[in-house]
């Protein structure tokens, strides 16, 4: 597949400077690009390394960086960087009908040109939309429902009632509609508390590897539409995960906490059950949330507060040793300075 620079401009929305007819077969890197691709610089501090890459062209955010050689400018890069490997790298499934070698309960409904691989279980009344694939050793439950065009890795399951919607993604080993965490104790004993809602998964999301959603004590645990969850992410039942947003691994988020739109979760935070999390809000790494987040707020820390108080209090504790020294110093000060007022008596 080739393009001319002219039309990744036009994919892109970008400018081209030099010759629009430049074919270009592929993207790559700035060390490993060739003389026939189109490579990317994402910041201009790295603006040094584009003398050395044999790249044909390359897409840069300003018109003065680059060099001489061909360029596309592009207020993104990154972005720009996505969509042309995107265009150069189409994914595809085959479509090789419904293997003899898996199991499809005959009151299944399954919608046209759809892929299902051997070893593959759908119980009776799951729904399959046009064109979905499921991988080998996929699990489709009881009354599940699976959009048009969605697509489940091998070794995926889905409980009974989960819905997944239109061009959904699932990664290998998802679960999606196991039991919340519900038990109450009787004395010692924890006793199960049934769950007895489902998993709602709306179009366009993707849900990483070894990911794992509970179903609802009630009604419906649901992940809007546009969320992109990373690979081992817990979400509790009756959670809500607002459109668009970003869940990157090892997130854990308890029961019955609510996320606004375009909510941006980094590794391994930690959310407490019945919190409140306002859209565009963005919780650090390795933070645990214990109080609702305003919308548009930047956090971090355990317990999570201000990014900015975080990244003041962080700075003092590296200089505690210090401190502590200093402290010790003035304690000793003042006592030599009272002895001596004491002596003077």
């Amino acid at each position: 597949m080739t393009a001319t620079l002219g039309e990744l401009a036009a994919l892109v929305g970008g400018e081209v400077v030099g010759d629009p007819s430049l074919e270009i077969e592929g993207i790559s890197s700035l060390e490993l690009a060739g003389p026939r691709q189109i490579t990317f610089l994402a910041h201009p501090r790295h603006a040094g390394r584009v003398e050395g890459s044999r790249a044909a062209a390359v897409v840069v955010p300003s018109r003065d960086l680059g060099g001489d050689r061909p360029k596309l400018v592009v207020s993104n890069p990154y972005l720009a960087y996505a969509r042309i490997a995107s265009f150069f790298n189409p994914v595809s499934h085959p479509r090789l009908g419904i293997s003899p070698h898996a199991f499809v309960h005959p009151e299944a409904s399954i919608g046209a040109e759809v892929t299902i691989h051997p070893m593959v279980w759908v119980d009776r009344g799951a729904q399959i939309g046009d064109r979905a694939t499921l991988y080998p050793g996929v699990c489709v439950s009881q009354g599940c429902v699976i959009g048009e065009d969605s697509v489940l890795y091998p070794g995926v399951v889905l409980y009974p009632g989960t819905r997944l919607g239109k061009r959904v993604i699932v990664h290998s080993g998802a679960v999606i509609g196991s039991d919340g965490f519900g038990f109450v104790r009787d004395g010692d004993r924890a006793v199960k508390i049934p769950q007895l809602g489902i998993v709602t998964v709306e179009d366009d999301v993707e849900i990483g590897a070894n990911t794992a959603i509970d179903r609802a004590s009630f009604g419906s645990t649901t992940v809007k539409r546009g969320v992109k969850t990373d690979n081992l992410v817990q979400v509790g039942h009756n959670v809500v995960i607002g459109e668009d947003s970003l869940l990157a691994g090892q997130v854990g988020i308890a029961g019955s906490t609510e996320l606004g739109r375009a909510v941006t979760l980094a590794g391994q935070v930690g959310v407490a059950n019945g919190l409140r999390i306002g859209e565009r809000a963005v919780v650090g790494s390795k933070s645990g949330v214990a109080q609702d987040v305003p919308p548009g707020a930047v956090i971090s820390g355990i317990p999570a507060i201000s990014h900015k108080t975080w990244l003041r209090n962080a700075q003092i504790i590296q200089r505690l040793p210090e401190l502590v020294k200093r402290l010790r110093a003035l304690e000793k000060r003042v006592e030599e300075l009272e002895r001596e007022v004491h002596g003077r008596r």
